[in-house]
This record gives structure tokens, sequence and C-alpha cells, in this order.
């Protein structure tokens, strides 16, 4: 399709600049969204007016199915409204996507999957070096020995025990002093993170899920579905 490269260069473009300001300020303004779907839609006029009404059908179909995806996962409380927004944002500047191999090829819908599983890449990531550190003999679970082993197994999933913690930016404390006991804090969400007030702490970055669906789409561009290639695997395909 001649107008693909310059649906490709503009959704790269908007996540990218999405995902920096959301790291920097934790808001991404609504314009970011509106300009790059108004621009989405009248590139893909141009394949409307060559192919006829079939196209219009399906670029409402991934548009339509993307839209409904999106905002049923943000009312369920599962990401925030920019994370919606942006998947509405890519469906209407790049329907389709022709990478192999897909499982369907609705481009915004795979950013969504493959950006999930790479999300899943930071929690094993902790597991792994916190698991080293206990090799190596470091105590990082003194001071919790009132902690029974699976609050600890969890807790090496989810963040890290920092010397010097106090004051990293998005960076928020996962325990709690509970009568001068420490215990850790799992109920944490990205919208009540606040930053370590003193050092040697258990803590956890609050990286935007944006960041991981910039990730995911890029990734489809140059890989394609992850979830495809996983269940093509292991069908033997």
């Amino acid at each position: 399709m001649v107008m693909e490269p310059y649906a490709t260069l503009l959704a790269a473009a908007t996540l990218l600049y999405s995902s920096y300001h959301d790291i920097r300020t934790r808001e991404v303004d609504d314009r970011v969204w509106v300009i790059p779907a108004a621009a989405g839609i009248l590139i893909n006029t141009y394949p409307f007016l060559d192919a006829g009404l079939g196209w219009l059908i399906r670029y409402g179909l991934a548009a339509g199915l993307t839209a409904a995806v999106a905002f049923g996962l943000y009312f369920t409380g599962l990401y925030g409204g920019a994370d919606a927004k942006a998947l509405v944002t890519i469906s209407l500047i790049q329907p389709y996507t022709d990478r192999w191999p897909q499982l369907h090829g609705f481009t915004a819908l795979t950013t969504l999957t493959n950006g999930l599983i790479l999300s899943a890449a930071l929690p094993l990531s902790f597991a792994a070096y916190n698991t080293y550190r206990l090799v190596k003999g470091e105590k990082i679970f003194e001071g919790f020995e009132g902690e029974g082993f699976w609050r600890k197994a969890a807790a090496c999933f989810i963040g890290v025990r920092l010397r010097k913690a106090a004051g990293r930016r998005f960076w928020s404390p996962v325990e709690k002093n509970d009568g001068g006991v420490r215990r850790f804090r799992f109920n944490l969400s990205i919208d009540d993170m606040s930053e370590a007030d003193r050092d040697d702490m258990w803590i956890t970055p609050g990286i935007p899920l944006l960041v991981f669906f910039t990730a995911g789409y890029l990734v489809n561009l140059v890989a394609g579905d992850i979830m495809a290639r996983i269940f093509y695997s292991l069908s033997g395909k």
C-alpha cells in the first residue's frame, strides 16, 4: 500500500512522543492523540478512494473492534485512559499489519498483546536479580523476618531492595511500617506512587504501560505478533 510508510512513521512517532511525556510528567495531552488520529483518517482516505466501500468497512471494523477492547479494559481499571486512546489512535492511523506472523492482523491489538508480553519481562528481571543477590548471600530480607515465604517470593517479582532508595523519581516503596514491623505492601497502583523517604527500602519503578505499548508496536514492525510466534511454535506450524 502506497501510504503504508507514512502510517508507520506517524504511528511510531506518536507512540515515542507520548511515551516520553508519560515518563517525564505522567500526563499525555489529548492533542497528542487527536492530531495523529485525524492525520491517520486522512492517510486512510487514499486507499478508500481506490478500493471503495470494502476498505471503508474493513477500516471501520478495525477501529471499532479496537475501541471496544481498549475502552473495555480501561473501564475495568486495568490501565489508564491514555493507554486506551493510544490503541484507538493506532487503529485509525494503521488499522492492519502485514508483518508475519499474525493471529488477526489488527495493528493496535497486536501492539496491545505484544506490549503486555514485554511488560512481563520486568518482574522476571526483578526475580532473576533478586535470586542472584540471594545466591551471593546478600540479606535482602533482613528486617522482614515476620513475612512468609510466598510474600517474600512475591516481593522478588515486584521490586528490589536498594541501599540508596530515597528520592528516586517514579520509584515507589513496596513496604510499610506496621507498628514498628516492616511488611511488604502489594496493593500499589501507578496513580498513587510516591517517592521513598529513606534509604534501604524495597521499591519498584512506575513504568507506564504506554512505554510497553510503544515497544510492542516496534517489535511488531520487526518480528510480528509475539503471541502468533508462540502459538505457531507450540502447534508446530
